[in-house]
């Protein structure tokens, strides 16, 4: 009771501190609403529900029953973000699963969370509708449905035939009216209703008694409009989202509106006029700018109002006694369950979990237990794990889990890492692990090495979803083996491994990323695991010595921007800074945070034209970042053994293919300033030995001409003509001859940003120049490599089919966002389709490359070895007197690490630090 009184909205104090309420009544209050501190006053509950109560004292007794609750779902939407928000799933007998187990868990979660009275699923019938009939191009613009969700259809109506839920379906309308006009028929009924779906315009239907919950993102984030929400979001009464989208047009619809009025015009003119109707009648009362589009479009914007009104009286009806929800029907839901291996969700009903014969767990104590186990794993692949204090072996064909504590009496440590020795060592026995780049870690410190590794589950699964951010044992095993098993021990992580095999490599083959998984990423394991126990030697004097004068430097800084501003205050502090610049110095405020005034980097570029300490302040946190980041952790992360900074390398990061850094992250030294490289003449090369760096040239602008096919690129390359010359020839209408430094500068940007799916305002923004200066530079770029554009265009046309893009060697960057009503998420997507392929075949080739220089250095026995890799750059260790016969090798398997139809060019360096790379 007092839980609910403290999350009450109060109108006036009144001395209330106990709630008393009936036993049978189930009581949620919304608003209350006190008329004195003696008397009567009044509870408003969901909308409409007004019950009186009197105070006495410090209690009030109130008195009322809570509104029954009908629950809507749209189906189609539901099943369309669970079907992209989860990794393409399957069962054993590839029967895609992925849309129907994401549609299963949200709606075990809205019976278990909602508590719904009443219950009811309505569908799109998937034929035109008299909309269509209206307006030809009626959501022509959205992709065609994959097959493999088309399928999940008839498999999701199965699942809610088993919970006794009822579908509706109806010819010539859509799932947004027969949801409304249920909701309205409920309401009526004296009924509180929650509609779940992805669309905006069935938001005119919220009221008073009707919400709307909207998918987000994917299936994880919701958001709730009632009334008040509405009008927050979009400016308009629910009654007034078709007039408002008669204006704006809807993207994933197709709704054209009218040209030039978009979210801001629209809002005010409807908040002035009411409606679409009153604001054609009086145009005459508004700018002549927007009266002339509108007198134009009115007959379009008529239309767009009629598609985009949701319809409230179509012939369906309301039966509560089919609606009310009961117990789902498991004699229906576990063969269906069982059929599509939802093992986890049989498990939720109270089912028995189905499962293949139980895996036996095994001590190893004795000298013949061990040299039995160690016969059975030189028999046949086999799953490890390392631990801190134990071994776990289970061979992959037999139901058998084997520990081996390290820290046992009858058998000594040194012994059971001889005996294993040979298995462990032995290539031709195949291992099987999670993480496997951190077994070979842990038995490195035991003595041993590892070799035969033939699969990774993280890196299989990181390669079926590289938008996650979590690859753990515990949700993978809910992902693709249905059940949620704990990773506590080493021994339960071994059987996760053991379920999560089969599962991953059959999509892996499915969606033609074996190879990538064989070839690729399995056999860098362990080059990333040499290159992170070589590490790369640091002289901690010379970082000492910086950390100094920077220390100094900054400090000095910071003093004078005391002086200017005539206080102190701290300078990281983004708050503080706010307020000294734009309410002490009263500057102009650039843009807003949620939390208050912004003060990045670009805001301060601005600011740094109107006040001297802008620049300043930005050196100031320049200085900062290269101290806090670089040069203060570096000392405490060098090996004081080794006198090295192991760094560690990290495959299943980014989403594009290209590895990571981390403690520390050594990929993001500054490269273009005086202060980079003073970090980075503190990396030094072993005595005898010499740094030798080799970058690809303008890999990514090669990758591009051999993607697009277009001539002229290519014979850029083929001719070895420089290709920001070339290009900036071109947008310039000059001779090449006659580009100067500036120009080929600006044709760098524009190279690139077409690599990166720019556009004419990131551009105008990149080079401090016009938008429209930017658009003819784009524009002419394309006249001269118009196969580019028309690989662009290809591209986005297959990304926005398949929600996917692949890179040469068949990774799979996944689009969610790439069909997406919201204009920003949807250009970010574009952007992403047309770099991936691109950047991720880049990624893919240094990688290749990695992989043959290891394997050539160790067989050859040259003693170079690869320390770092930083996006298109390696950086070698080399004795002295190996340098030349290493540059060939280096030269040689670079440039033939993939065959493109234009040439690969690397550039190699050679210096005794990093910094002095000549």
């Amino acid at each position: 009771s007092l839980r609910i009184l403290r999350n009450l909205k109060v109108a006036a104090t009144v001395n209330v501190e106990q709630v008393f309420r009936p036993a049978e009544s189930n009581v949620k209050l919304s608003r209350w609403r006190p008329e004195n501190t003696e008397g009567k006053g009044s509870l408003k509950i969901s909308g409409n529900w007004r019950r009186t109560f009197a105070f006495k004292q410090k209690f009030a007794i109130i008195y009322f029953m809570e509104k029954e609750k009908l629950i809507l779902i749209d189906g189609n939407a539901l099943l369309y973000r669970s079907f992209y928000a989860l990794p393409p799933l399957t069962n054993s007998q590839g029967i895609p699963t992925g849309g129907v187990y994401g549609f299963t868990r949200i709606l075990l979660k809205l019976l278990r969370e909602e508590n719904p009275t009443y219950l009811a699923c309505a569908f799109d019938k998937g034929k035109k509708t008299f909309r269509h009939k209206k307006y030809k191009e009626y959501k022509a613009t959205r992709p065609k449905t994959p097959q493999e969700l088309i399928t999940q259809i008839s498999l999701i109506k199965e699942v809610l035939e088993g919970f006794d839920i009822p579908i509706f379906e109806e010819e010539e309308y859509e799932a947004d009216d027969i949801l409304v006009t249920l909701a309205k028929e409920a309401e009526q009924m004296g009924l509180q209703v929650k509609i779940f779906t992805g669309d905006k315009d069935i938001l005119q239907g919220v009221s008073s008694s009707i919400c709307i919950v909207r998918f987000k993102k994917g299936i994880s984030q919701t958001q709730l409009f009632d009334e008040e929400q509405v009008k927050k979001e979009y400016g308009v009464s629910p009654s007034q989202i078709a007039d408002y989208l008669s204006l704006t047009g809807d993207v994933s619809d197709n709704i054209p509106g009218v040209p030039g009025i978009g979210p801001v015009t629209a809002r005010n003119l409807i908040q002035r006029f009411g409606n679409l109707e009153n604001l054609l009648a009086n145009l005459e009362q508004i700018s002549a700018k927007v009266s002339e589009i509108l007198k134009k479009y009115s007959e379009q914007a008529r239309l767009s109002k009629k598609l985009a009104t949701v319809l409230a009286h179509i012939p369906v009806k309301v039966d509560l006694n089919k609606f009310k929800v009961s117990s789902p029907q498991k004699d229906l839901l576990f063969p269906l369950f069982k059929k599509l291996e939802f093992k986890e969700l049989i498990k939720q009903l109270g089912g028995p979990t189905p499962s293949s014969s139980p895996l036996s767990f095994k001590d190893i104590s004795s000298q013949e237990q061990l040299e039995n186990l160690i016969h059975k794993l030189s028999q046949e692949t086999f799953v490890i794990e390392v631990g801190e204090k134990e071994l776990v072996f289970s061979p992959l064909q037999k139901e058998e889990v084997f520990q081996i504590a390290l820290n046992q009496k009858n058998l000594s440590k040194d012994f059971i890492l001889n005996k294993l020795c040979p298995v462990l060592e032995n290539p031709g026995i195949k291992k099987i692990g999670h993480n496997l780049k951190c077994s070979i870690l842990k038995l490195r410190k035991m003595g041993l090495s590892l070799k035969g590794l033939d699969f990774d589950t993280q890196i299989a699964s990181y390669l079926l979803n590289p938008l996650s951010t979590n690859y753990s044992l515990k949700d993978l095993s809910f992902q693709y083996a249905g059940e949620y098993i704990e990773d506590s021990s080493s021994m339960q992580r071994v059987k996760i491994i053991k379920k999560l095999y089969f599962p991953l490599k059959d999509n892996l083959k499915k969606l033609g990323m074996w190879d990538l998984f064989s070839q690729i990423e399995m056999p860098l394991i362990e080059v990333l695991e040499a290159m992170q126990e070589k590490g790369i030697k640091v002289d901690k004097n010379i970082l000492n010595d910086f950390l100094c004068e920077i220390r100094e430097k900054r400090e000095e800084i910071e003093e004078e921007i005391y002086r200017e501003v005539g206080e102190e205050f701290n300078i990281n502090s983004s708050q503080q800074l706010g307020k000294i610049l734009f309410e002490k110095l009263s500057l102009p405020v650039v843009k807003r945070t949620k939390t208050g005034y912004s003060t990045d980097e670009e805001v301060l570029q601005v600011l740094s034209r109107i006040h001297p300490s802008l620049k300043k302040i930005m050196e100031y946190r320049h200085l900062f970042k290269l101290e806090s980041t670089y040069i203060q952790p570096f000392p405490n992360l060098i090996n004081p053994t080794t006198g090295r900074i192991h760094a560690s390398f990290n495959q299943t990061v980014t989403a594009t293919g290209r590895l990571s850094s981390s403690q520390p992250n050594l990929q993001n030294i500054p490269i273009k300033e005086k202060l980079g490289e003073r970090i980075r003449k503190a990396f030094v090369a072993e005595k005898n030995h010499l740094f030798l760096s080799a970058d690809y040239s303008q890999i990514e602008l090669r990758i591009l001409a051999h993607l697009s096919k277009d001539p002229n690129l290519k014979s850029t390359f083929t001719r070895g003509e420089d290709i920001h010359q070339q290009t900036a020839a071109e947008i310039f209408s000059i001779l090449p001859l006659q580009v100067t430094s500036q120009m080929r500068r600006q044709a760098k940007v524009v190279n690139f940003g077409i690599v990166y799916g720019i556009s004419s305002y990131g551009l105008s923004r990149d080079l401090g120049i016009s938008e429209k200066e930017a658009s003819e530079y784009i524009t002419k770029y394309f006249n001269r490599y118009p196969k580019v554009r028309k690989y662009i265009e290809k591209t986005l046309e297959k990304a926005r089919k398949n929600h996917y893009v692949t890179t040469l060697t068949g990774r799979r960057r996944y689009l969610p966002e790439i069909n997406s009503p919201n204009r920003r998420r949807r250009e970010f997507a574009e952007r992403t389709a047309i770099n991936s392929p691109i950047q991720g075949g880049a990624a893919d080739l240094i990688k290749i490359a990695m992989i043959n220089l290891y394997q050539r250095f160790k067989q050859e026995k040259t003693g170079a070895w690869i320390l770092l890799q930083i996006h298109d750059e390696l950086l070698f260790e080399v004795p002295c007197r190996k340098i030349e016969e290493i540059k060939r090798i280096v030269k040689k398997e670079m440039e033939g690490a993939m065959k493109l139809s234009v040439s690969l060019l690397v550039k190699i360096k050679v210096g005794k630090n990093w910094a002095e790379m000549r």
